[in-house]
This record gives C-alpha cells, structure tokens and sequence, in this order.
C-alpha cells in the first residue's frame, strides 16, 4: 500500500467540514432562554408551582407512640360511649314494635298535616 499525501489531506478537509456542519446542527438545536414560547413559560411556572418540594419531607416523626396517652384516650373514648348509652334519648322508640301500629299513627298524622294546610 502506498501512502497518499493528497488524499489524506482531502480527507481531513471533509472530516473537518463535516464536524463543522455537526456543530453548526447542534447549535441550532439549542435555543437561548429568550426564545422560549410564553405559553411553555407559563405552563412551566404552574407545574413548577404544584410539584412539593422534596426538601420539605419531614426527617422524623410527630406522632405520639406513648402507651399512657393512648391508654388515657381509649379510657376517656370508652367513658363517653357508656355515658351516650345511658342517656334515655339513646334508647330506640316504643312504637316500632307493632308495625300496623306505626302505620296508622304515621297516617294519622298525615292527615292532620294535610288538614292543617287546606284553605277552608
């Protein structure tokens, strides 16, 4: 093989004008900061905004894991349930024993109502 001075110089010439036009490409590809859409902007500044930040994460923990609190919570949960159920308005009505019962006042009722209302 013989070597070709004239020949190795045209390739560096395209090798050097085809990483002139690689260079060129790229840089249109990048755009500066001014040239970017204001609708993109706007879009990006309200994503930006809905996203939370990672660095607001806690590191530890505020929950109470005292057994005492806890044992003093379910005792006082526990007093207000008796006390609820001691109360007479807890206890369920009389009159939903007899259905037919039920009715007839329910009735009853009704028709008074709808008396009440007529004009004569």
């Amino acid at each position: 093989m013989i070597f070709d001075p004239e020949g190795h110089r045209a390739m560096r010439g395209t090798m050097a004008i085809a990483a002139l036009f690689a260079t060129t490409g790229l840089t249109g590809c990048i755009s500066a900061r001014s040239e970017v859409p204001e609708w993109f902007e706007a879009r990006s500044v309200e994503q930006d905004a809905s996203y939370p930040s990672l660095r607001d994460v806690p590191r530890g923990t505020t929950a109470n894991t005292n057994a005492a609190h806890w044992a003093r919570v379910e005792a006082d949960t526990v007093a207000a349930g008796q006390a609820m159920q001691q109360n007479p308005r807890s206890q369920p009505a009389t009159n939903t024993e007899n259905p037919a019962e039920f009715l007839e006042e329910a009735r009853e009722d009704l028709e008074e109502t709808r008396a009440s209302h007529e004009p004569y």
